[in-house]
């Protein structure tokens, strides 16, 4: 005769009340909320940032949008750029049934390193095919300098 392990029934009916609520959280409608933080939106807008020898480039992908529109402030050691995809919706008999761009006002700073030379007048950015580039020259090191000891 087999022996089965006896299970109390209020864990079995725990565990079906857990499985229960997860199905009902993920398929109540709002599915971006209930979706672990790695599947919902990626954030806007996406940026590349690359190292020269005398320079920082932080590329920001900006479709759509006019060099009015976008703004540049640096903010201690923070570059910050903002502005805003304003959503220009054609009314010619066009229901959409899915939109994947992100429209709205946006924000992104980035932590600049120790060796950027912060003054405005040595930035450069330019804007062109929905790329924003803006270029940060690195700092020039200091020489070494001998310091003569003098007796005493």
């Amino acid at each position: 005769m087999k022996l089965i392990p006896w299970t109390k029934q209020e864990n079995l009916a725990g565990f079906r009340n857990e499985v229960d609520s997860l199905f009902n959280r993920f398929f109540d409608g709002n599915f971006e909320t209930n979706l672990p933080a790695v599947f919902q939106r990626a954030t806007f807008p996406p940026v590349n940032v690359a190292e020269t020898e005398k320079s920082w480039t932080v590329c920001f992908e900006l479709p759509g949008l006019k060099e009015q529109d976008i703004q540049i402030q640096m903010l201690g050691r923070q570059l910050m750029i903002s502005g805003e995809r304003k959503w220009d919706e054609e009314k010619k008999g066009k229901e959409y049934h899915r939109v994947e761009s992100q429209y709205g006002a946006f924000q992104r700073s980035i932590q600049l390193p120790e060796n950027t030379k912060l003054e405005p007048d040595a930035i450069v950015a330019t804007y062109k095919k929905g790329m924003l580039e803006v270029v940060l020259p690195k700092m020039e090191p200091t020489p070494a300098a001998k310091i003569p000891v003098k007796a005493g």
